[in-house]
C-alpha cells in the first residue's frame, strides 16, 4: 500500500519519510505550540499584572509650551505671502499640527496710506492669507484660529519715512503660552 497525498497535479510518496522525522513532527505539533516562551503560565495573562497600565500616565502626555510670536512683513498695500513669510510660519504651524489643543491668533496690521476702512480691510485679508496658508498646508482646523483686523490703529513705528511704514504692514502671529496635549514624543524641542 502506497501512501501517497495529491497536491494538485505534484504526488507526494511519504514512505521516504523516516520514523525520527514523524515522531519529531507529533512531537512538535503537540508540545510546541503549546509551551510558553514569554515566561507567563498557563492562566495568567498580562492585564493581572499590578504594574501594567493599559492607559499611560496622564502627565506624559501634557506639554508647558511658551508662548511663541512670529511675525511677518508684507509690501504696500498686498496681503500675498511670500516664501520667506511662510518659512517664519511653518515652525508654528508644526507646532499646532503636534499639540492639538493649542490655538493661535493672527493680528494684522497696515500703514496709514489710506482710508481707515481700507486699512482695516486690508489688515484682515493679509491676517486671512496667514490662516489660510497655514490652515490649508498644514490641516490645522479654522477653529484654532482666531483672526483680529486692527488697521493701522497700533502702529510698531511712528513716522512718515518708508522705513517706519513697512515696520507696520505686518501680521503678528501668537501661539499663547498653554498647558496642552501633546502629539509629539520628543520632549525639550523648544522650536515647536
Amino acid at each position: 500500500m502506497k501512501g501517497l497525498c495529491s497536491s494538485g497535479s505534484q504526488m507526494t510518496d511519504f514512505r521516504n519519510v523516516t520514523p525520527s522525522l514523524i515522531f519529531f513532527i507529533l512531537l512538535f505539533s503537540l508540545f510546541g505550540c503549546s509551551g510558553s516562551s514569554s515566561g507567563l503560565n498557563s492562566g495568567d495573562s498580562v492585564t493581572n499584572d499590578p504594574t501594567f497600565s493599559a492607559t499611560p500616565d496622564a502627565k506624559m502626555l501634557l506639554v508647558n509650551l511658551p508662548e511663541r510670536r512670529e511675525v511677518v512683513f508684507f509690501e504696500k498695500g498686498s496681503y500675498e505671502l511670500s516664501i520667506d513669510n511662510q518659512r517664519v510660519l511653518d515652525p508654528i504651524a508644526i507646532r499646532l499640527r503636534q499639540h492639538p489643543d493649542s490655538q493661535l491668533i493672527v493680528i494684522g496690521h497696515s500703514d496709514d496710506n489710506g482710508s481707515d476702512e481700507y486699512n482695516l480691510t486690508l489688515s484682515f485679508e493679509r491676517a486671512f492669507s496667514v490662516a489660510i496658508y497655514i490652515s490649508s498646508v498644514f490641516g490645522i482646523e479654522e477653529e484654532r484660529i482666531q483672526l483680529v483686523a486692527l488697521g493701522n490703529d497700533e502702529p510698531l513705528s511712528m513716522g512718515n519715512s518708508e522705513q517706519a511704514k513697512q515696520q507696520n504692514r505686518r501680521v503678528e502671529v501668537i501661539s499663547p503660552k498653554a498647558i496642552v496635549r501633546t502629539l509629539s514624543t520628543i520632549t525639550g524641542d523648544e522650536r515647536y
